[in-house]
């Protein structure tokens, strides 16, 4: 903001009313948080599932690509619906990668020449949680669209395939699925398909360090005291733009989280050198708690910072963690911890008392040029 000192804090810039660029969930690899299995509706018409396989065009694909969105609705009850995107990820991994921004931003070109389908241009991914899905208007507001479009890719051949998917917002319903070839010489050169083993290994070490009754957590290191993961206790935790979201230069992130029951609560960050940093509770406020049923946004809308998105490009990682009773230690915000990010959370995790319950929640999001 002009005319407002700066500073910088590692990798977080501040500025003004603060900017906090990070550079460079919904559980990873089918933990919790992860897009839920649709279930249908029984408040509404029977919504049939079609399933069908489109011939990528010789010329554009964005030539094609409207005819098959329109054909997604050819069963549907209503004759058009306001459609928001969600986030395209890699085969079963639930991560992303370049070629998902790609994909979307021919989507949305695609969504422009449509007759059925009206593009709602606001991020409400994140409700694909059922949890998140629960708190809809405390987090979106009254202004809803009427579904999502998201999906999956995967090597085919010499091409790619993707899945895409429609489902109702309001209930979960699934409305149509299609797949849809895209032809190898239609992606660009620079632009990465597959998530790489690094990626991969990251997003598993961080998925679970909550050890289950009488194990240790996966970051190999002892979490101080003998509490365990709770399956009754749910954390659910997602970005703007849904699990395995990818976010340009410049745009902005912004968390969801929920719990089903009072706790103290951590928010980590984890860079794509696989750098770990407390964010949340930090120096700017935050009570460090959640309420059962709270909706808690970050940042929230009385916070002065926002996060901006930017270099070095690549994979990142933010990793929640709730527990019943206070945290024995408070890492020092925005402040590199030392060791793997599995390790360094890990160490942070040790609570006072030994009957306390916890549970955690994993983002994943790509940030490209």
């Amino acid at each position: 903001m002009r005319g407002k000192a700066s500073f910088r804090i590692g990798r977080f810039l501040f500025l003004g009313i603060f900017l906090v660029t990070f550079g460079g969930t919904q559980q990873a690899l089918g933990q919790q948080g992860s897009i839920p299995q649709v279930q249908r509706s029984s408040q509404q018409p029977q919504l049939q599932q079609q399933t069908t396989v489109l011939p990528a065009s010789n010329d554009t694909d964005d030539i094609s690509l409207p005819a098959l969105l329109d054909h997604m609705l050819d069963n549907h009850y209503l004759p058009s619906v306001q459609v928001a995107l969600g986030s395209f990820t890699y085969a079963d991994t639930q991560l992303p990668t370049p070629f998902a921004r790609w994909f979307e931003d021919e989507l949305r070109l695609a969504l422009g020449r449509t007759s059925k389908m009206k593009l709602f241009d606001k991020q409400v991914a994140a409700a694909m949680d059922p949890a998140i899905r629960a708190q809809y208007a405390d987090f979106f507001g009254q202004d809803r669209a009427d579904s999502i479009l998201y999906g999956k890719y995967a090597r085919d051949g010499q091409g790619v395939l993707v899945t895409l998917s429609l489902t109702d917002l309001a209930s979960g319903a699934l409305i149509s699925e299609i797949r849809y070839p895209v032809k190898k010489e239609l992606v660009p050169t620079d632009v990465v398909v597959e998530p790489s083993i690094k990626t991969q290994q990251t997003a598993v070490s961080l998925s679970q360090l909550i050890p289950a009754s009488g194990s240790q957590a996966s970051g190999g290191q002892s979490s101080g005291s003998q509490s365990y993961a709770a399956p009754d206790f749910l954390l659910s935790l997602s970005t703007d733009r849904g699990g395995g979201a990818v976010y340009r230069n410049g745009e902005r992130l912004k968390l969801y989280l929920t719990s089903n029951k009072d706790a103290y609560l951590k928010i980590y960050h984890v860079d794509v050198n696989g750098v770990a940093q407390l964010i949340w509770p930090n120096r700017f406020g935050g009570s460090g708690k959640i309420m059962a049923g709270e909706a808690l946004q970050f940042p929230g809308p009385g916070d002065k910072f926002q996060y901006i998105l930017g270099p070095p490009y690549g994979t990142e990682y933010i990793k929640a963690v709730a527990s019943t009773k206070a945290f024995a230690t408070m890492e020092a915000d925005f402040s590199d911890l030392q060791g793997s990010a599995a390790a360094a959370i890990t160490r942070g995790l040790s609570v006072v008392s030994s009957d306390a319950t916890r549970s955690e929640a994993l983002a994943v999001y790509e940030i490209v040029p």
